[in-house]
């Protein structure tokens, strides 16, 4: 895409802090958060220490703008004003796996790596970067400056990078990542590297979205313009094996199991089905083929051999096929044909067992609770709204 990795700039904003001296000498501060732009804003508030370098160390309750910080837990340390990049959203980075992306405000998750973390444990880079700096000018101005006002400016830190091209060791500017996408269980926005990953906020994996909304919709589409069924077949169980090795990976990693096993499911391909239903039913009690009827589990079956058929055979069929496959209503070297109809039904199928693998695996490893309840609520709340309406 073109938007990939492209630079994206800090929030047009200015954090200000009025600095007084009270009558025994002792200074204090007030802080204000002000907007210099239109653009979407949301901000954080983290803890972090200055006696180590602006360090964060926890998250901190976020009152309103202009209002007198909060006491901090102990000496050295301040609540750090953060606002989001010029998208409205925040960047961010495992410490466990090094992934960075971009999501709202309040991540538990890695998309990468699935760690669970506090959300001040994600801050990015060039957050940290920032956080040190707001550290050292709001210290800098208590040891030195007697009730007057310091203000760090991004805005005007953005003027002279987009001039100069040079930046400052503060400059706080995120990147634009590949695979753009809502979590369908809790709605939060997550921009991550690659195709497929876990929601930041719920943990939710985004797999079965992307192959029942895009790419099962996009050979249906294909196959309804006078697209070639045959070559629908192979794209369609061809993805579904990719589907199957994403979840396959996730559980080789998340899951204590022997070496052996964690090879297979990780470095090998998911060609035969039969082998991938005994991995997934005797391994880890996940039926593929839940809720699908005897015949059903045939014709997918059949439909895998076919595939292998058109990819690797010119669409001949061989005589490994016709005894792998036990498909008795074609002759060796016949050119095999689809019809629509099958390759639509191929393809619900698929999207059956697609959801079997993604409700069962999230049983194993369930997603965190509270964002999709509050998204659940949220929508219940608009659906009445409108119904009232």
């Amino acid at each position: 895409m073109s938007d990939e990795f492209e630079e994206i700039g800090p929030l047009g904003c200015q954090v200000a802090f009025n600095i007084v001296t009270k009558e025994d000498g002792r200074q204090s501060y007030q802080v204000s958060f002000r907007l210099v732009s239109d653009l979407p804003a949301r901000v954080i508030r983290v803890i972090a220490v200055y006696a180590f370098h602006g360090e964060p160390v926890g998250p901190a309750l976020l009152g309103g703008a202009g209002q007198l910080s909060s006491p901090p837990p102990f000496p050295g340390c301040f609540p750090v004003w953060i606002a989001c990049d010029s998208e409205g959203q925040f960047g961010h980075q495992c410490p466990v796996c090094n992934g960075y992306w971009r999501s709202g405000p309040y991540p538990s998750v890695c998309p990468y790596c699935a760690i669970v973390e506090q959300p001040h444990r994600f801050l990015s880079e060039s957050q940290r970067r920032y956080v040190r700096h707001y550290c050292k000018v709001l210290s800098t101005a208590l040891e030195s400056v007697e009730d007057d006002e310091v203000v760090i400016d991004m805005d005007e830190v953005a003027e002279v990078v987009s001039k100069e091209g040079g930046k400052p060791t503060f400059y706080m500017s995120e990147q634009s990542q590949q695979q753009k996408f809502n979590c369908v269980a809790c709605g939060e926005f997550n921009d991550i590297l690659g195709r497929f990953g876990y929601c930041s906020s719920c943990g939710t994996r985004n797999d079965l979205a992307l192959f029942e909304g895009q790419t099962v919709l996009t050979i249906r589409e294909r196959l309804n313009s006078s697209g070639s069924p045959e070559n629908c077949v192979r794209d369609g169980v061809a993805s579904f094996e990719s589907f199957i090795g994403q979840y396959a990976k996730q559980l080789a990693r998340e899951v204590p199991m022997t070496e052996r096993r964690r090879k297979r499911l990780s470095k090998q391909r998911f060609h035969n089905l039969g082998e991938v239903k005994t991995i997934f039913e005797d391994w880890f009690d996940i039926d593929i083929f839940a809720d699908t009827k005897e015949d059903e589990r045939r014709f997918v079956d059949r439909m895998f051999h076919r595939r292998h058929v058109y990819e690797h055979n010119g669409g001949e069929a061989d005589q490994k096929y016709i005894d792998d496959s036990g498909d008795t209503t074609v002759r060796l070297k016949q050119h095999l044909c689809e019809t629509l109809q099958d390759v639509h039904k191929l393809l619900s199928l698929l999207v059956k067992m697609a959801r079997n693998i993604h409700n069962a695996f999230h049983e194993l490893l369930p997603p965190i609770p509270e964002p999709i309840k509050a998204f659940e609520d949220k929508k219940a709340q608009m659906e009445k709204h409108q119904s009232a309406s």
